[in-house]
């Protein structure tokens, strides 16, 4: 399946929409606790977006944005709850993206698998991609 020139995504209301312009980056499963805590999952799936090629539709005044104790921020729905995106002050210039929040398909899949000293024991990651016991890619 050939990439789209762009992607559209949303959050679970519909209230938050935005459009990505530009070829995202790296997709990657992080397994840190902020991440497992706040998707209330084993892990999520982010993919690197270059802010410059990000443009919020509707809803970015709507979004909410939690600092971690470990300085990560997640802005999300306030209605819904659904994380949009991930950043921090350290990388200004590129956000991690949601990727279940993508209503347009790609082909991506992830490439590896970051903060997996923090995993879930009861996790297993059986999918034979590389596993960093903290952060990997874009300068970590």
């Amino acid at each position: 399946m050939p990439e789209p020139e762009s992607y559209d995504g949303s959050c679970l209301c519909g209230a938050v929409r935005y459009r990505i312009t530009g070829p995202p980056g790296t997709m990657s499963n992080c397994h840190c606790t902020d991440c497992r805590k706040s998707h209330a999952a084993a892990f999520s799936t982010y993919i690197d977006v270059d802010r410059s090629v990000l443009r919020f539709v509707s809803g970015e005044d709507r979004l909410t944005t939690y600092r971690a104790l470990s300085g990560t921020m997640r802005s999300f729905c306030p209605t819904c709850g659904t994380i949009v995106l991930c950043f921090t002050e350290t990388d200004p210039d590129w956000v991690d993206i949601s990727v279940a929040t993508l209503d347009t398909a790609t082909a991506k899949r992830p490439e590896y698998h970051i903060f997996v000293r923090s995993k879930a024991p009861w996790h297993d990651i059986l999918d034979g991609k590389p596993q960093h016991q903290a952060a990997y890619g874009r300068g970590y």
